[in-house]
């Protein structure tokens, strides 16, 4: 027992100290800690609506009808730098918050048309303090913009958005580079650079994970031609619409810059039929793309600005949490493999791991991101370290022991020494017992008249009535003497009502050898009667023989006073 103690502590430990390193040791920018994140957002937003959140950003799309419209289908996108002056002095006399442009303009129209982008570059200087153009890690603006907006690095932000390792996008780094390492400014992401010429974002982190409440596209959006025909139209419209607000420019078309979003499971917008509304209204959007999981790159930038101004962002737990929630998942899954059968084990640890993962569903809306997968890895190992442990040390010795002795000994001792296998040597306990002599009368006068064969059978028969009965009623069966059963009420199994128990059991055992008798000779066949002694007292119990070959029994004067009582029956009848 002490040993078996031992091994089980021992498997706890190592099962919590595995799971601790597990927390500490798994990023959580891995594939299925994503994966986790990005059905919890589904599963958080299924039950707590983010309809009537307000909208503080909005997408101005480059769109195939925009494409398609008679104002741009003749005009090479490279050439667009009208365009995108008229935009851009429309959406400042809207008095948007700040304006960004997803997009790399990195060849001035004018290369192309002396003074093209004169316009353009007049809006850039104008609202300089307003609109923020797109550059990558190696790519600027072309220079004449650059100089529209003099010079200013923080009127550039970074197009770039780095992917997890399975290739969706969760995380998003508001900065690049770090002044005291050298670098004459931090280079802010397209987002972070449209939140500081909006006045916002100057308390939030080096980086966010957005907890959006709805999928990217259901953002405001509207299309590129629809505006510009307002601004020429019904400029009051614009400025209703744009007023304060963050706008993201970027194209929308159906197979051009798409990424994956955390927010991939999240319902997309309804679609509208914008064709079939007249006159200057400015209709929201719907899907770019009918079915898809990805998302063009310029609602990344606006979700992430829309996180970091609504506060809709999460932080990571600390390593230290993480690795306490593994050794909390590493605890319960060494107690379930130790102490359940498999099938219950295994049913506790979907369970479980359910759980942790509604947690992680319910963490998010109180801005928490508790990730999941390490915790559940552990519960899930330790559940069948520990179940190894249990089946091939701790469960070995009871299945030798239940394999040797099980058809020699009753199952309650079988149990008994599966439990505390130490038993399993010579000596034994005084304790108070009942002892029960039972012999088959008759046995020796048909024994000369039936074979030997029909002989064992018989008596086997009438035998196992016997050690049905005394099995049923908490007894153990001693032994077999020739035609006789000797059996032990109060151990190994303790009762207290031992000695009832055991006469309960001697009248069963009378009609039933009665009853069989009279059917053996309704068909006339040979039967047998019964002579039974019992007696209460104390007596040694336990294990008796040589250190190779051992019973289990009593020794004792109730044994003796049990013996000859069985005798009685036969002297008076």
């Amino acid at each position: 027992m002490v040993q078996r103690q031992s091994i089980t502590a021992l498997t706890i430990v190592a099962c919590v100290t595995f799971s601790i390193l597990l927390g500490i040791f798994i990023p959580r920018d891995n594939s299925l800690d994503g994966w986790f994140f990005d059905t919890a957002l589904w599963a958080r937003n299924s039950q707590v609506s983010g309809a009537g959140a307000r909208d503080d950003v909005v997408v101005l799309a480059l769109d195939q009808r925009s494409l398609d419209a008679p104002e741009l289908r003749n005009l090479p996108r490279a050439l667009f730098s009208p365009i995108w002056a008229e935009t851009l002095n429309g959406l400042g006399q809207a008095d948007a918050a700040a304006v960004a442009f997803d997009f790399l303009l990195s060849f001035s129209s004018g290369q192309f048309k002396a003074g093209h982008d004169r316009e353009f570059q007049k809006a850039l200087f104008r609202y300089g303090d307003r609109v923020v153009l797109g550059r990558s890690a190696g790519t600027l603006p072309a220079k004449s913009y650059l100089a529209a907006l003099r010079f200013d690095p923080t009127a550039l932000g970074l197009l770039e958005l780095l992917p997890d390792t399975d290739g969706v996008i969760r995380e998003f780094p508001l900065s690049h580079g770090d002044k005291n390492a050298g670098d004459d400014v931090a280079v802010r992401s397209l987002s972070a650079a449209a939140l500081a010429k909006a006045g916002i974002g100057q308390a939030l982190p080096p980086r966010i994970i957005p907890s959006p409440r709805q999928h990217p596209e259901a953002m405001p959006t509207y299309a590129l031609v629809d505006v510009l025909r307002c601004m020429r139209t019904a400029p009051d419209v614009v400025k209703k619409t744009f007023e304060g607000l963050l706008v993201f420019i970027g194209s929308v078309l159906p197979d051009e810059d798409r990424r994956i979003s955390a927010a991939r499971y999240l319902p997309p917008a309804n679609p509208i039929d914008s064709n079939s509304m007249k006159g200057c209204q400015l209709p929201r959007l719907g899907p770019s793309k009918a079915n898809s999981h990805t998302v063009p790159g310029v609602y990344l930038h606006a979700m992430a600005a829309q996180a970091a101004i609504s506060g809709n962002w999460v932080r990571p737990a600390a390593p230290l949490w993480r690795a306490v929630i593994a050794a909390a998942l590493g605890l319960a899954g060494a107690l379930l493999g130790l102490f359940l059968a498999p099938w219950g084990a295994f049913l506790c640890v979907f369970i479980l791991a359910g759980l942790v993962w509604s947690a992680e569903a319910g963490a998010l809306e109180f801005g928490l991101w508790l990730p999941a997968f390490a915790p559940i890895l552990a519960l899930f190992l330790t559940t069948v370290l520990a179940y190894l442990v249990r089946y091939l040390v701790s469960d070995r010795r009871r299945r030798m022991i239940q394999n040797a002795f099980g058809r020699y000994l009753a199952p309650s001792v079988v149990e008994a020494l599966s439990e505390s296998p130490d038993q399993l040597r010579l000596g034994g306990t005084l304790g108070d017992v009942t002892v029960m002599f039972a012999d088959l009368s008759g046995f020796t006068a048909l024994s000369t008249r039936t074979s030997p064969e029909e002989l064992v059978t018989l008596t086997n028969e009438y035998l196992a009535i016997i050690a049905d009965e005394v099995d049923a009623s908490n007894g153990y069966v001693d032994k077999f003497i020739g035609d006789a059963v000797m059996a032990i009420w109060g151990a190994p199994i303790k009762s207290d009502q031992h000695a009832m128990e055991a006469s309960r059991a001697a009248l069963r055992i009378v009609d039933e050898i009665a009853k069989a008798g009279e059917a053996a000779k309704a068909r006339g066949a040979h039967s047998f009667g019964i002579k039974i002694g019992i007696q209460s007292g104390p007596a040694i119990v336990g294990n008796v023989g040589s250190a190779r070959r051992y019973n289990y029994t009593a020794v004792g004067e109730t044994v003796n006073i049990a013996a000859r009582l069985e005798g009685l029956p036969g002297v008076y009848g």
